[in-house]
């Protein structure tokens, strides 16, 4: 592998004949956004490339594509042709067309926009709440245009020479220019998990995952988590009605820390056996060393790239997020000295704060690693009494015709809104507030928790004092007006 630099952006290279295949890289995701930006690096990533595409009508064009923690264009082609693209590009981020927003906001696809798959992205933020890598999983029923200050002031933080990288794979691209500003690398603290401890915990899912949190680099934890996914699936057919098979996917929560998930679907009716299968299962892993057979099966890679991709790919990611870097030879070595023990041993140190992510609705009752019961970790309090304040109920014609057990109102107290309903109540201090959403004279007030409290004052007797209250109390640079998108106009 080639390194080299190119307008200040470090450049990683194979030689290769044939096309060129590039892939500008950029340092910046769903986790680097907040509520209300949410959306914001795909946004930008869509206006450069629909800029560039008026500068080249005649090319081809890149594929965008913007995840948990990278925005990525990748183009093939003659080198003259990559070339072309990839300043017309870096020109473009250099000169956002930021009055574009709402015209090209509509050719997106809304439903598609997240990265993640739902479960994975409902348990990230089960585990670290609506922040950082748990801000997608966020329930969001409207989505918020974000203004033209808040994309150029994104595009000149994430999407600069400090926070670049570009890989290609063919021939030399001769007078290739990066003209994108230099900034400073930007600087991101990853959250830690909501829960010290082992725990399950509900989200709007279908299915169940399971989530631990293991060091980057560990060969043991990598070839876990593998045995874990091949044991749940066996486990899961092996029922009268049986399930799809599992699926392993990994996050990265910081320079040293990736999050491994186990994802596997589930109806409603099973639901219950799928949770309690997975977790014996991962019970089961921390607590007895797997058979040397099984972990020689599974000590061999598995990525389906090729060694030059895996090469680049983690080239870029040391260069963009500081993770270790090791090269393939260093490890497939690191792979091959995996012992059944240290696998154990690494699950085990995984399990003390693993959670279990399961539908709305289903109760629990699992034993946890320390042998007893395993703590649920849901924002509801059940059969407590809510913390004292001003009682908000619903109007008497309403509680007239409403069943007692379908009730709910509101208490206000000096640090929150407890929202109520027979039996549970969920406590969301302002404190934890991270947006205010302002619908007319509805509020949608967002928890960092990864829950909603939403107030209509004709929901409650005194709704409009509820309402100027929470005005109040929040601060007013997390307020804001919710508009929805306007359609786009027909020609």
């Amino acid at each position: 592998m080639h390194r080299s630099h190119v307008d200040g952006v470090p450049v990683f290279r194979f030689f290769e004949p044939g096309p060129l295949h590039a892939a500008l890289r950029f340092g910046v995701g769903a986790r680097d956004e907040t509520y209300r930006t949410l959306g914001i690096s795909r946004l930008v990533a869509a206006l450069s490339a629909h800029a560039a595409r008026h500068r080249l009508p005649e090319r081809a064009e890149p594929v965008v594509s913007t995840g948990l923690e990278e925005t990525r264009f990748a183009l093939s082609g003659s080198p003259e042709d990559v070339s072309n693209w990839l300043e017309a590009l870096c020109m473009a981020l250099s000169d956002l067309p930021a009055d574009r927003a709402a015209e090209v906001a509509h050719t997106l696809d809304v439903d598609g926009a997240r990265s993640l798959d739902p479960r994975a992205a409902g348990a990230l933020n089960a585990r670290y709440g609506s922040q950082a890598s748990g801000l997608e999983g966020h329930q969001r029923g409207r989505h918020h245009l974000p203004t033209a200050d808040m994309l150029l002031a994104h595009t000149a933080a994430w999407f600069t020479q400090a926070n670049a990288v570009l890989t290609l794979r063919g021939p030399n691209p001769a007078g290739l220019r990066l003209p994108l500003h230099p900034g400073g690398r930007p600087r991101r603290s990853a959250p830690r998990a909501r829960h010290p401890r082992a725990s399950w915990t509900h989200r709007n899912i279908d299915g169940v995952v399971l989530s631990v949190e293991t060091p980057i680099g560990s060969a043991a934890a990598e070839v876990a988590h593998r045995i874990l996914t091949e044991r749940v699936t066996s486990a899961l057919g092996d029922h009268p009605v049986p399930a799809v098979p599992a699926e392993a996917a990994t996050a990265l929560h910081d320079s040293i820390t990736v999050v491994r998930l186990l994802l596997a679907s589930a109806t409603t009716n099973d639901a219950e056996r799928v949770a309690a299968t997975m977790w014996s299962e991962a019970l089961r892993l921390a607590g007895n060393e797997p058979d040397p057979a099984e972990v020689a099966r599974h000590r061999c890679p598995q990525d389906s790239a090729s060694a030059q991709l895996r090469t680049l790919d983690d080239a870029a990611r040391t260069e963009l997020f500081a993770t270790p870097s090791l090269d393939e030879g260093s490890r497939r070595s690191a792979l091959a000295c995996v012992t059944p023990r240290a696998v154990r041993d690494s699950w085990q140190q995984s399990m003390e704060r693993a959670q279990l992510v399961v539908p709305e609705g289903l109760l629990l009752h699992l034993t946890g690693p320390d042998g007893r019961r395993l703590w649920c970790a849901s924002c509801w309090t059940w059969d407590e009494i809510p913390p004292w304040g001003q009682v908000f109920r619903e109007p008497l014609a309403k509680r007239a015709l409403t069943r007692a057990a379908k009730r709910q109102w509101l208490v206000l107290t000096a640090e929150s809104v407890v929202a109520c309903q027979p039996g549970a109540h969920h406590e969301l201090r302002f404190d934890d507030v991270i947006a205010l959403e302002r619908w007319g004279p509805e509020r949608n007030l967002i928890g960092r928790c990864g829950c909603n409290v939403g107030i209509a004052p004709a929901w409650y007797r005194g709704g409009q004092r509820l309402t100027l209250a929470v005005d109040e109390a929040v601060p007013v640079e997390l307020a804001f007006d919710g508009p929805e998108l306007a359609p786009p106009q027909l020609p």
